[in-house]
């Protein structure tokens, strides 16, 4: 591939990392009416339908559009594991795991909002308690496979921090990713409790975490990404840290 083409289409992977985050706080946070989300842990079948989806009939169509936003995640990964390689080019196994861990977060953030635009759209065609069931399930696995995300955010981290000759990234931003993923263990306490902090729609498990992952960790690392593609040829080698062909 001719260098120039190579150019065109990291920059245009790296802007999907923008796109993802307007397209989802679009249609899922806005659209979807997750500011914050239901507390379905502590609402009654019948009150999350009169109280959520049989309230806001935008629901539905916002997230099909998050589905659809939400993979933008996964293609701004790839990209990001395409520019992590050690000092003799070569991708080694964090790399992979941030692209294992980026490929399948992006899953998650099309899969899920299906299911929850599937109880928006059925709302008035099945009972109830189906309506809970889906919505709690589709909340359970976002939530609770935070792993999936944690073992990119570490993996990432890590090549950041140990790989010393790369200056794409500095350091303190590895280290802010590897705190920020194992924090995400706070979420495996959200289906146990109703109310405080580790609730579905609580300050930790929600405004911290989330606000944490998007703006603290996606934010800086696609700043640094967008960056890195609109350098030359010779500067992204010497950042990335890979020696040149004699």
């Amino acid at each position: 591939m001719e260098e120039s083409s190579k150019r065109a289409i990291e920059r245009g992977l790296a802007w999907c990392g923008p796109i993802f985050v307007i397209g989802f706080i679009i249609f899922w946070t806005i659209m979807g009416h997750n500011y914050p989300p239901p507390n379905m842990m502590g609402m009654t079948p019948d009150q999350l339908v009169s109280e959520y989806y049989g309230k806001y009939p935008s629901i539905g169509p916002g997230m099909i559009g998050a589905a659809t936003f939400g993979l933008f995640y996964t293609v701004w990964s790839c990209l990001l594991a395409s520019l992590m390689r050690d000092e003799t080019g070569n991708y080694g196994p964090l790399t992979f795991l941030e692209l294992a861990g980026g490929i399948l977060t992006g899953w998650l953030l099309a899969a899920m909002p299906a299911m929850w635009a599937a109880c928006s759209l059925l709302v008035n065609e099945v009972d109830a308690n189906s309506i809970k069931l889906i919505h709690t399930l589709g909340w359970i696995t976002f939530d609770c496979t935070y792993m999936i995300t944690t073992m990119q955010m570490v993996g990432l981290g890590l090549w950041t921090v140990l790989n010393k000759r790369q200056t794409m990234f500095p350091a303190w931003a590895g280290w802010t990713s590897i705190a920020i993923g194992v924090s995400f263990l706070a979420l495996v306490i959200m289906p146990f409790v109703t109310e405080g902090p580790f609730a579905v729609g609580g300050l930790f498990n929600y405004w911290i975490i989330f606000g944490t992952w998007l703006f603290a960790f996606f934010g800086m690392y696609n700043y640094f990404v967008l960056k890195h593609v609109y350098r030359s040829p010779e500067e992204q080698a010497r950042a990335a840290g890979v020696l040149q062909p004699a």
